[in-house]
């Protein structure tokens, strides 16, 4: 099954109703591969075999250096088991990642950097994956 990349045009309408001065959270949702599959292009950044978790791993890594200012994990945890949706949809691992904006979480998406050094790792070692933009409204039952 294909990777998702991340769609421009849906940035550009979460963009006209988002406002530029709130934070923005991502939610990612990953299923790992058993075994990493780096394009040709790209596998100069894995010299040898690896699971599709180590890919993640070095994916996770090399984010750090591209990251905007005041990025940070809100919450990482495993998937224990699906309580309501599709039959079968089953994630092993999910973050959310507060960006400061919307602005900062573009540029570091489209950064060649990230394109050529970080984003390999991520499209290597999912076997698919979700990003979810949400913006914040306070707690729970709050109006927004």
């Amino acid at each position: 099954m294909p990777i998702h990349p991340i769609r421009q045009p849906s940035l550009d309408e979460i963009e006209k109703s988002h406002n530029p001065n709130k934070p923005i959270y991502m939610l990612n949702l990953w299923r790992f591969r058993p075994t990493a599959i780096y394009a040709t292009e790209h596998a100069h950044l894995s010299p040898s075999a690896c699971t599709g978790r180590e890919a993640t791993d070095r994916y996770r890594s090399a984010i750090q250096a591209v990251l905007p200012p005041h990025a940070a994990v809100q919450f990482v945890g495993h998937y224990e088991g699906l309580v309501a949706g599709p039959e079968g949809e089953k994630w092993d691992w999910v973050a959310v990642v507060r960006y400061e904006t919307l602005r900062g979480f573009r540029e570091m998406v489209e950064s060649r950097v990230y394109r050529e050094e970080v984003e390999p790792h991520r499209v290597a070692g999912l076997e698919e994956w979700r990003l979810v933009a949400l913006e914040g409204v306070g707690g729970f039952g709050a109006e927004g």
